[in-house]
């Protein structure tokens, strides 16, 4: 009886409150099975994170980065691993809107709620034919994969360009490869490829994406470059799993808590409300429209300076949450592995947006 009225009340909420609580039930199996459970999928895909920048031109209603960051942030805080995976489903359909038209109609023909995994680096062999390329070998991370109705793949080709090929689910075989500290539910295992042919039609130049130039789609969505706007995304689920992670560290905590304690938590609420207003900046910034270069940087800057913020007050959550903390079953523990995983994606690293952006500077002084 019970279960029928959680299930009843779920059923009243809205998507996004539903995929919150789906999420919620099946966070712990999903970090013990390095996989989410089909519910939360479809949960997700309802909520309308696939279809969230499927272009107009192909039936889509894209939305902003600030209202994305805003439902990620809060899907997080329920398991970050569902929040990853809402990202990359928003995220890969507008890389997908990259693509020729003829593509778009050949993806979204059917449905807007199309899942498509991606893997950025291109790690298997390209082998120019007529009218496209053969694909063989291993491809890396990609989340979700386990779901994915398509994959855009990084690939090189013999002149050094690299581009991404779109290619449907029944072209590859997934590695069951996905065992790792923390977010463990997002699946970002390996697929192999035998000798599949990617016709030409179905790629588009990478460097077209990093600018923020969409050849095929209308709209501000498709001039943001990922290396500013993506960021903002990864930051998104981050600050999530911090905010949970101090939430759960505040319940468990005398009333007399010591000076140390006391003043660990309030420097961590501190920080991650400085996390809050760096992203709501930035993603205000993005969906503006295009961004010049050092715009670009310094949101890549600032969602690495954030990142650092929020690792660094969940490390002392973590230190001073006692042994408790190191049993797998403590939620301050999973928060704390989900956050080191994390912030090591190059997105968020500081030693690369912080050169990088520094350098820019320094080469465009007047």
């Amino acid at each position: 009886m019970q279960q029928l009225e959680t299930l009843g009340a779920i059923a009243q909420l809205t998507p996004i409150e539903r995929v919150r609580e789906v999420a919620a039930q099946h966070a712990l199996n999903a970090d013990q099975q390095c996989l989410l459970a089909q519910e939360v999928v479809d949960a997700l895909t309802v909520a309308g994170f696939a279809r969230y920048f499927v272009p107009r031109e192909q039936g889509g209603q894209p939305g902003t980065f600030a209202d994305l960051s805003h439902r990620v942030m809060t899907l997080a805080k329920a398991c970050p691993s569902a929040a990853w995976y809402a990202v990359i489903q928003a995220v890969a359909g507008r890389m997908a809107a990259y693509l020729p038209v003829k593509a778009q109609r050949e993806i979204w023909g059917n449905s807007q709620d199309v899942r498509i995994s991606a893997s950025f680096r291109s790690t298997g062999k390209v082998e120019a034919v007529e009218g496209g390329w053969r694909l063989t070998g291993t491809w890396h991370y990609l989340s979700g994969i386990d779901f994915a109705n398509w994959a855009l793949l990084c690939i090189e080709v013999d002149d050094g360009e690299q581009l991404f090929a779109a290619i449907p689910a029944d072209t590859w075989e997934v590695l069951d490869n996905w065992q790792t500290l923390g977010m463990r539910g997002t699946g970002s295992r390996s697929i192999n490829l035998d000798g599949i042919i990617v016709p030409a039609h179905m790629t588009f130049a990478r460097a077209d994406l990093l600018r923020g130039c969409s050849r095929h789609a209308q709209g501000l969505q498709y001039q943001a470059s990922p290396i500013a706007a993506d960021a903002q995304l990864f930051l998104a689920c981050g600050l999530g799993a911090a905010w949970h992670c101090l939430e759960q560290w505040r319940d468990s905590l005398p009333a007399e808590a010591s000076d140390e304690t006391a003043m660990a938590y309030a420097s961590a609420e501190s920080a991650l409300k400085a996390c809050d207003l760096l992203l709501h900046n930035s993603c205000q910034a993005i969906d503006q429209g295009k961004l010049p270069p050092l715009q670009i940087g310094r949101c890549a800057r600032d969602a690495a300076f954030a990142a650092q913020l929020l690792l660094d007050a969940v490390n002392r959550i973590f230190r001073l949450s006692g042994a408790q903390a190191h049993y797998s079953s403590n939620l301050i523990q999973k928060s704390w592995r989900d956050v080191q995983t994390l912030t090591s994606h190059i997105a968020l690293r500081p030693d690369f947006n912080f050169i990088s952006y520094t350098r820019h500077v320094l080469a465009n002084r007047s």
